[in-house]
């Protein structure tokens, strides 16, 4: 049961394949995950096809981008900073207070918002938590640190089924 829950809407191993066609229309919100989604959790490079998917989804969709972390760091400042969109640090997802606070803020209701991020248990189960639409990326890279390693391994196991089902 509680695997079923965290199934996302979409998966995707890179932001190429997350063509605006698989997006459904009425999501013009994008909460984007930071570690291992749009920043490498290793080399701290930039995931150069996620900054294009954002510039094209702001300028030709008109979207809004929120970029989200449960961590801090200056590279997020200065991502964030770049893109000139707002940035939630230390954000206790799945859990997080800030997705209500946003969308209270701007008015925006949760069908027109998605999460996009690497993780089941905080960016999918907190998009599915908040009724937000949900995208699963692939991490950048499968190196993670203490208990991180274990859940991906699970999770990865659970990406494969899902993705049998879709």
């Amino acid at each position: 049961m509680f695997k079923q829950f965290l199934k996302p809407d979409c998966i995707v191993s890179s932001f190429e394949e997350l063509t605006f066609d698989r997006v459904p229309k009425r999501c013009f919100v994008a909460f984007i995950d930071l570690d291992n989604t749009l920043i490498h959790k290793t080399t701290h490079q930039i995931n150069a096809q996620g900054i294009a998917w954002i510039h094209t989804f702001m300028s030709q969709h008109r979207g809004k981008v929120i970029l989200i972390s449960n961590n801090k760091h200056q590279d997020f400042e200065t991502l964030a900073s770049e893109l000139n969109v707002p940035l939630i640090q230390l954000a206790f997802k799945p859990i997080s207070i800030h997705y209500r606070k946003m969308l209270k803020k701007y008015g925006w209701n949760q069908s027109q918002v998605m999460v996009i991020g690497d993780q089941l248990l905080t960016d999918i189960l907190g998009g599915k938590f908040h009724g937000f639409y949900t995208i699963y990326h692939k991490p950048l890279t499968s190196k993670d640190v203490g208990y991180n390693g274990l859940i991906r391994r699970l999770e990865k196991k659970w990406i494969k089924d899902y993705e049998s089902t879709m």
